[in-house]
C-alpha cells in the first residue's frame, strides 16, 4: 500500500452494468455519520422498465430533431430534467417533504435513437441517499425500447445560507422505512 489507510466500503451498487462502491470519508470530512449509513438498495438496471415505479410522459417536439431527423442529444437532457422535476414535486406532494436541492452532476448514456413524432416515458427512482446528497436514476423509453439512461446527483441546499445541508430526517426515515413513489 502507498501509506494511505484503506477506507471501509459500503455495499457495492451495480448501475448500468457498472459496479460502484461508496466509501466512508475520512473522519474530519464525514459523508455519512456512523448513525446514518447509506440506505442499501438492490441491484438496479436502469435499462429495465420494471426498475421504475414513477413515470413521467414527455411529448417529443418537432424542434427536438437535429439535421439527421433524429432527436438531438440535448433533448434527452430536457426529458430527464422533466422526469426529475416531476419526481421531486411528487416527493413534496406525497411525502410532505420539500426537496430543495441543487443539481451537482448529470450523466446520460445514449442507447438508441429516438424520432419525432412520439412520446418518451421517463422512469425515475432513488439510487442512493447520502448525508447531504442523493442520486436519482432514470430510464428513458420509447414504447418498450430503452433510448437512454441517466444518473443525477443532487445536493440538499439551503438557499438562504448558500450552503449544502443535511438530508432532512423525515426523508431519510421515509426511505429507510421503504417509502416509494408510485405513479397513478
Amino acid at each position: 500500500m502507498d501509506g494511505r489507510r484503506a477506507r471501509p466500503a459500503f455495499p457495492s451498487l451495480n448501475v448500468c452494468g457498472r459496479t460502484k462502491t461508496f466509501y466512508k470519508s475520512p473522519s474530519n470530512h464525514h459523508d455519512h455519520p456512523p448513525d446514518q449509513e447509506p440506505i442499501p438498495l438492490p441491484d438496479i438496471d436502469l435499462k429495465d422498465a420494471a426498475s421504475f415505479d414513477w413515470w413521467t410522459d414527455v411529448s417529443i417536439r418537432f424542434s427536438d430533431q437535429d439535421p439527421n431527423l433524429h432527436v438531438n442529444n440535448t433533448a434527452f437532457a430536457q426529458y430527464a430534467e422533466a422526469g426529475r422535476v416531476d419526481y421531486l414535486n411528487a416527493m413534496r406532494r406525497h411525502l410532505g417533504i420539500e426537496p430543495r436541492s441543487a443539481l451537482a452532476s448529470v450523466q446520460i448514456s445514449y442507447v438508441n435513437q429516438l424520432h419525432y413524432p412520439g412520446n418518451v416515458r421517463v422512469g425515475t427512482r432513488l439510487l442512493r441517499l447520502g448525508n447531504k446528497s442523493y442520486t436519482l436514476g432514470q430510464g428513458l423509453f420509447a414504447g418498450d425500447t430503452v433510448v437512454a439512461t441517466s444518473e443525477a446527483v443532487l445536493v440538499f441546499f439551503d438557499y438562504a445560507k448558500n450552503a449544502s445541508r443535511e438530508v432532512p430526517a423525515e426523508l431519510r426515515q421515509a426511505f429507510e422505512n421503504g417509502a416509494r413513489l408510485v405513479s397513478d
